[in-house]
């Protein structure tokens, strides 16, 4: 039996709390009477339920400082309902046969479990109906947010928003019958607030009317994020006595101050501390110049704001020039830094530096290809003869340039070397004659062969020889560079000759072009004991010329040079020509006599 009642207590004090926390949480305000304040419960300390009861909230006035002294730009104000005063209501005692009959131990576990599922809370803003206000509703008298049993909150007059929420996300546009809704954390700010914007024109004074300032106060009111009223007012002040001396400033300048320096270029220099001064114009003096420049004997001047740049300033300019690659060299930039300093609007210094730098992927894709040019060089050796030793002929060559044959071992010992003009470079080696020194070297290198000795069979008999040179200039024409051929005319033999061009000896017969204007002087030079025709005579020198391209026909092809419209001529040179059969008794009486001598000479040194 005993247990039997403790149920009972149990079920009767668990049904009476749960009605008492759930049950006027949402009353509905018509049933309540017009004099009483609304009410909630909420859970003491002791688990009882207790009533509390708040005054009503007021909204506190927005001040707003004095304005600025000119026209002020629109400054919101954000305002948050003044705190609201509680009143603590009576404890509601609890029933006496909760008073007087304990509950098991049991019934205390289960009360607890059933607690548990319904103590899960929620902040509300909750909204009641107004005729007053604009949008219909105004929050509920008494303190808000409320703390309420997630079991209290209805499905019409609610907005559940219990995720996380920031930056009053969690006050949602309401549409509901009511406007009420759930917010993160007990603040009342997130249930309503205003927005106060004051914006001021001020109206100079000017001689017929008085300044006044026109001050325009926007007052918007939010529940939650949701605007729900709008009002504008409209007011007039005096003008402060800040705002009447910027309507009418003193007559003040602002001045670049400068003073003498030997370290300067210009021979001034700004004036340490802050520049411009603001400078009353009664107290300028002889050397401040009024229109803005720098002069040099009046360096100071007055600039129309309080910007130290417009009294001495710095201004670099950078500029790039790119070398693309060649076949010699690889590319680079040159960078120009070119720094201007300037007094105003006048240059009063200036300095530039160079720099360089290899070349960016960017730069390398906008340079052409590299072209290399082929570089060639030949040696000719002579054969030993009765009368002189091998010998070395420096043969055609292009492109490159000899250099001095020397004698690295000995007197029969050779050593030349031929170096490639800039951009270009030498296959790889050829015959033994020759060794590859590098790409854009080759060298020459050997052993002299001695004469032949005069016991020699091949000595017994000498036979001179006599050689018809031939020089042929081409000059340089439009589709055609300039060049000249050495050889020797039909029936002579071209290993007897040699030929001298400008300066430089045992050139052998071979055509040889010209690399640009200039001219080309050629003498010819038999190889001993042979002799040249009576009727040879070296040429004159011969001017190549680079035709002007005005001359040259643009619709023709070209191969590197210009184009001309009428070629250029064709000289050759072969001598005399037309020699008398008279002129070749002398050297064949000459060979004869030589002939003779030789023999009768041999003849003694072998009967000696």
């Amino acid at each position: 039996m005993k247990k039997l009642l403790a149920t009972v207590a149990s079920i009767a004090l668990t049904g009476g709390a749960l009605l008492g926390v759930s049950a006027p949480a949402f009353a509905d305000e018509a049933a309540a009477p017009a004099s009483a304040p609304d009410a909630y419960v909420a859970e003491g300390e002791s688990g009882t339920p207790t009533s509390e009861v708040t005054a009503q909230s007021t909204t506190s006035a927005v001040v707003v400082d004095d304005p600025a002294p000119v026209v002020a730009k629109p400054t919101p104000a954000v305002t948050k309902p003044a705190p609201v005063v509680k009143e603590s209501a009576p404890l509601v005692e609890a029933p006496a046969s909760a008073q007087t009959t304990a509950p098991s131990s049991q019934a205390r576990a289960n009360n607890n479990d059933n607690e548990a599922d319904s103590e899960k809370k929620v902040w509300v803003c909750k909204f009641v109906s107004s005729e007053n206000s604009p949008s219909g509703y105004r929050l509920k008298d008494g303190k808000q947010p409320i703390h309420v049993s997630v079991n209290a909150l209805g499905g019409d007059d609610v907005n559940i928003v219990v995720n996380k929420i920031d930056d009053f996300e969690g006050a949602r546009a309401f549409n509901d019958r009511q406007p009420s809704f759930v917010v993160p954390d007990d603040d009342e700010s997130m249930c309503s607030y205003s927005v106060v914007t004051v914006d001021e024109e001020v109206v100079c004074p000017t001689y017929q009317y008085g300044g006044i300032v026109h001050v325009t106060t926007t007052t918007k009111i939010y529940y939650g994020a949701t605007q729900v009223d709008f009002t504008m007012t409209q007011s007039t002040r005096a003008l402060t006595a800040e705002e009447r001396r910027a309507c009418d400033p003193p007559e003040e300048v602002l001045v670049c101050q400068f003073e003498a320096s030997k370290d300067h270029t210009s021979g001034w220099v700004l004036k340490p501390g802050d520049q411009p001064v603001l400078t009353l114009l009664s107290e300028l003096g002889d050397d401040v110049n009024d229109t803005g420049d720098y002069d040099g004997n009046q360096p100071s001047f007055i600039v129309a704001s309080d910007d130290d740049a417009l009294c001495a300033s710095e201004q670099v300019e950078r500029s790039t020039e790119v070398a693309c690659a060649t076949a010699s060299a690889n590319g680079h930039a040159i960078v120009t830094t070119v720094r201007s300093f300037f007094y105003g609007a006048v240059k009063v210094d200036e300095t530039k530096a160079e720099s360089v730098r290899e070349l960016i992927e960017r730069e390398m894709l906008d340079c052409p290809p590299v072209e290399l040019v082929e570089a060639t060089a030949e040696a000719i050796l002579l054969d030993a003869s009765c009368d002189a030793g091998q010998q070395l002929i420096l043969g055609p060559i292009s492109n490159a340039t000899w250099g001095e044959v020397t004698d690295p071992e000995g007197p029969q010992d050779y050593s030349v070397t031929a170096t490639a003009n800039p951009g270009a470079e030498f296959a790889s080696a050829g015959p033994a004659l020759r060794v590859a020194a590098g790409s854009t070297t080759l060298t020459f290198t050997g052993t002299l062969a001695a004469q032949l000795d005069p016991s020699n069979p091949e000595c017994d008999l000498v036979t001179l020889g006599l050689v018809m040179p031939t020089v042929t200039f081409s000059q340089t024409s439009c589709t055609a560079a300039g060049s000249y051929r050495l050889g020797v005319a039909p029936g002579y033999d071209p290993a007897l000759v040699t030929f001298t061009v400008n300066g430089v000896a045992g050139i052998v017969a071979g055509t040889y072009q010209v690399a640009g204007a200039g001219s080309v002087e050629v003498t010819a030079q038999a190889v001993d004991p042979n002799g040249l025709e009576f009727d040879w005579v070296d040429p004159p020198a011969f001017a190549f010329v680079v035709p002007d391209g005005t001359v040259c026909d643009p619709g023709l092809p070209t191969l590197g040079l210009p184009t001309l419209a009428l070629g250029l001529p064709t000289l050759a040179f072969t001598g005399g020509g037309g020699v008398g059969p008279i002129w070749w008794l002398v050297p064949t009486s000459m060979i004869l006599l030589g002939a003779a001598a030789v023999y009768v000479r041999r003849r003694m040194d072998a009967v000696s």
